[in-house]
């Protein structure tokens, strides 16, 4: 992977910067957070490695650089997510978090399972609670995936939220799905290949394949293999 930055690099400008927005006293050195950097930039890079926009390769390789708002918010909840995985401290969980709002306003905990390829563009105001995802997702500006009643909802592959659009309460949502901008779905299911628009009523229209491919490089091999296949890597390390 191209980085901008080398792991003990990385690790100690996070580091700073935990110092600088959070002087409790409680500093933790680049070193204590080196070995869960390079385990974030593991799944940085096969997340990368499949989005199709402007800056996310390098001659044909995976590349992360660090002064990229949306690559270094995605490192920031894959750090944090990673320390929760790992069993690490949950204050500095939470720190990343908090930084990663301060930053760049994306409110996802680091308790949340993102799924393993998804796709920030522009992330400010952007809210993702404890649904379940599904890989290839897009989320733009300001969009909300939430609960009502402490029900979340259920998503396919390929879902594109565009700015402003939420997905809230039990909703089933089939692959190949996008929402169009200001698109507010409350407790709505939506089949597979639909694009939605409107805040309400909504109008249901067919999708193609080209919302997903401009956002991401997709593969024959289908993303759920892929997926088993990074994550009895990620177990066996």
């Amino acid at each position: 992977m191209h980085l901008s930055m080398l792991v003990p690099e990385l690790a100690a400008y996070t580091s700073a910067q935990l110092a600088t927005f959070f002087p409790d006293g409680r500093h933790r050195r680049a070193s204590e957070l080196r070995p869960f950097v390079s385990l974030a930039l593991d799944r940085l890079e096969h997340c990368f490695a499949r989005i199709n926009r402007p800056g996310y390769d390098v001659d044909g390789e995976p590349a992360f650089d660090h002064l990229h708002g949306d690559q270094y918010c995605t490192f920031l909840y894959y750090l944090s997510n990673t320390i929760h995985r790992e069993g690490g401290d949950e204050a500095l969980c939470k720190k990343l978090y908090l930084l990663n709002r301060a930053m760049h306003g994306f409110g996802c905990l680091y308790d949340v399972d993102l799924p393993d390829v998804f796709c920030v563009v522009h992330g400010a105001g952007t809210v993702l609670g404890r649904a379940r995802y599904r890989d290839y997702l897009a989320v733009c500006h300001n969009t909300t995936i939430g609960a009502i009643g402490g029900v979340f909802p259920t998503m396919g592959e390929r879902l594109i939220l565009s700015a402003g659009a939420s997905l809230i309460g039990d909703c089933l949502v089939g692959d190949n799905v996008l929402l169009e901008p200001g698109c507010s779905l409350v407790k709505t299911s939506v089949p597979a290949n639909t694009r939605v628009g409107g805040p309400g009523p909504y109008t249901f229209k067919p999708n193609t394949p080209r919302p997903a491919e401009y956002y991401f490089r997709l593969h024959e091999a289908s993303s759920a293999e892929e997926s088993r296949a990074f994550a009895g890597a990620q177990e066996s390390r």
